[in-house]
């Protein structure tokens, strides 16, 4: 009789643990979801939050191609710098999704790479005598940012502004644009914040990258692609962060523009995108242009002028007479765009040469600086030809 009733008991015991089994499971999906509804709220907040705060930006064109061949169409001048497929750079063959960024000067480069759980993390190395040195991982850029994995990264020529794309808790969607800046007294980079709408979508959205010599600029998306295919679109760059306001724009209005949804909504009376896409002609044309240069004339001292390629004696001295070219092209690209500019001013309203202002100042400034560079590299070049004629 006594075993029969520790059965029982032990049967009984059993018995009532499984409600309480099956409820700690229901409790344990009931906060799962309840803990997945708070985030698609909290996500659906901060994606209304940037449409809101959408920045005022001209996209003068966009091109869809192959995600493969994205970097084709980024026609940064050399002083803007270079981005490389990883393997490409660093002659490697496992890491086909990280991406490179080597500064103007060639002596500074930073990159993704991947780790063995399929994250990316960003790092530096500098070439020093040629080599470059082991990478050095960036610090401070995940800060309490819950960056899941970080990718695509361009610095600015200032040296000190870096824009890069990442995934995890601050993005809306798949890879958003972040940009950060490094802090020289701690010697790490500050949080990264996102740059938001129109440049971030709820898919992937990357590579930002700035011409600040011809004041264009670049970013990648595949929203509203098929598979295996991107968006490139090519945009004018603000110093300032301007909003569409809501006192002159409809809520659909902003909505539309912070998706991107037609590119010439953001145009205005097309002046100043006329004079960009001018610019950015002469950029996509240049490598042509020099490549089907066939003769010059560049007179090295009183005795001797070349007028081929294959007249330099000095590997340094040809390297900087092919750049020379680029910049007597930019030189002659830019001074037709300021001439144009010049002409809309002189019967634009006050509205136009307000927005004109500034383009004009700008070309004037590099102008300068061009013939600045165009002198002291033809010196450099004589001087190194010159050594070995003697």
């Amino acid at each position: 009789m006594m075993k029969t009733t520790l059965i029982s008991l032990a049967a009984l015991a059993m018995l009532s643990a499984m409600p309480a089994s099956g409820q700690s499971k229901r409790q344990s999906q009931a906060a799962a979801k309840a803990q997945a509804a708070k985030a698609a709220k909290e996500a659906e907040q901060r994606i209304e939050q940037m449409v809101a705060a959408t920045q005022k930006v001209m996209f003068i064109d966009s091109v869809v191609v192959d995600k493969d061949a994205f970097l084709t169409k980024y026609n940064l001048c050399q002083d803007a710098g270079r981005l490389y497929k990883y393997d490409d750079f660093f002659k490697a063959k496992d890491q086909a999704n990280a991406y490179v960024y080597v500064n103007g000067l060639g002596d500074k480069c930073y990159f993704s790479r991947e780790d063995s759980v399929g994250d990316f993390n960003l790092y530096t190395s500098d070439n020093l005598s040629g080599s470059w040195t082991p990478a050095a991982r960036l610090d401070g850029l995940d800060d309490g940012a819950g960056h899941k994995s970080m990718n695509y990264p361009f610095m600015m020529a200032d040296g000190s502004t870096l824009y890069f794309a990442a995934t995890g808790d601050e993005s809306i969607g798949g890879y958003d644009i972040f940009a950060t800046r490094f802090d020289s007294e701690r010697g790490t980079f500050l949080k990264a914040e996102n740059i938001g709408m129109p440049f971030n979508s709820t898919a992937n959205d990357y590579m930002y990258a700035i011409d600040e010599f011809n004041n264009i600029g670049w970013f990648a998306t595949d929203r509203n692609q098929s598979e295996g295919k991107v968006c490139i679109y090519m945009f004018v760059p603000s110093d300032s962060r301007q909003l569409y306001s809501p006192d002159e724009y409809s809520e659909e209005q902003i909505r539309s523009l912070a998706n991107l949804n037609r590119i010439a909504d953001t145009w205005g009376d097309g002046k100043e995108r006329q004079l960009a896409m001018e610019r950015l002609q002469a950029m996509q044309s240049e490598k042509v242009v020099m490549a089907a240069k066939g003769s010059f004339s560049f007179v090295v001292n009183d005795k001797t002028t070349y007028t081929k390629m294959a007249d330099f004696r000095s590997k340094a001295g040809l390297e900087k007479f092919k750049a020379l070219q680029e910049l007597e092209s930019k030189h002659a690209a830019l001074s037709k765009a300021l001439a144009k500019a010049r002409d809309y001013y002189a019967t634009a309203s006050t509205n136009e040469r307000n927005a004109l202002k500034n383009e004009i100042l700008q070309s004037e400034r590099q102008i300068e600086s061009l013939e600045t560079n165009i002198a002291q590299t033809g010196k450099e070049i004589r001087n190194e030809e010159n050594k070995l004629l003697k």
